[in-house]
């Protein structure tokens, strides 16, 4: 076997401490864009697939890889807001036509967007369904992380739209597959609001090795 260099080893990767502050920082600064809010430019194929990239790179019990990723970039996303515009149609069957016009805008308004797909073995005895959600969990993530880190706003929407037969069949989703949510991307038209972030401590307990009270 190949000794490891040491320009590959884990004690290089996080020996620089103003790159793993400075990561913990982009980790902390990224906030949540409205497809409202983000306008051209888009970002490119080739910057989607590196954000899909590092997409894949989650935590993945056994390399189950329980995820799909549609991109929907170009001339697509006008094919977008119609397939919403349908299903909206299908849903709401006489309802008011500027709902369904709404509709049709949400789907071509943003940039870019991903739709996150889970595929789970649900009858794999070795990885619980939950632990995959998880890896798909981390996987998301990873792709805001990305989006962020290259200097694009993001949001991740759900909602009825993921739940409607129309729109899975018209992005291809498998019976046996979910629609988890549509990731918007594009370019921040101002600064995002500086919301309160929760306080870790409020999240975090130190077990002591005792028996802890609900």
């Amino acid at each position: 076997m190949a000794r490891q260099s040491d320009q590959d080893s884990p004690d290089h990767l996080f020996s620089d401490d103003d790159l793993a502050e400075g990561l913990i920082e982009l980790i902390a600064a990224r906030r949540s864009i409205s497809p409202k809010w983000l306008g051209q430019p888009a970002p490119a194929v080739h910057d989607i697939e590196r954000m899909i990239a590092a997409a894949v790179t989650a935590p993945d019990h056994d390399g189950l890889r329980p995820w799909r990723f549609v991109a929907i970039t170009g001339a697509a996303r006008e094919k977008l807001g119609d397939v919403f515009a349908e299903a909206k149609k299908c849903r709401s069957p006489g309802g008011d036509p500027s709902d369904v016009e709404r509709e049709r805008e949400r789907g071509s308004h943003a940039p870019a967007t991903i739709a996150v797909i889970a595929c789970p073995e649900r009858d794999n005895i070795k990885v619980p369904v939950r632990d995959q959600y998880v890896s798909l969990g981390a996987a998301l993530q990873n792709i805001l992380l990305c989006c962020h880190a290259m200097g694009y706003g993001a949001k991740t929407l759900s909602g009825a739209k993921v739940n409607d037969p129309h729109n899975c069949k018209a992005l291809g989703v498998k019976p046996d597959e979910e629609l988890i949510c549509f990731v918007c991307v594009g370019t921040a038209k101002a600064p995002p609001k500086r919301r309160p972030r929760p306080d870790a401590s409020d999240h975090l307990t130190l077990w002591t090795g005792e028996s802890v009270e609900n």
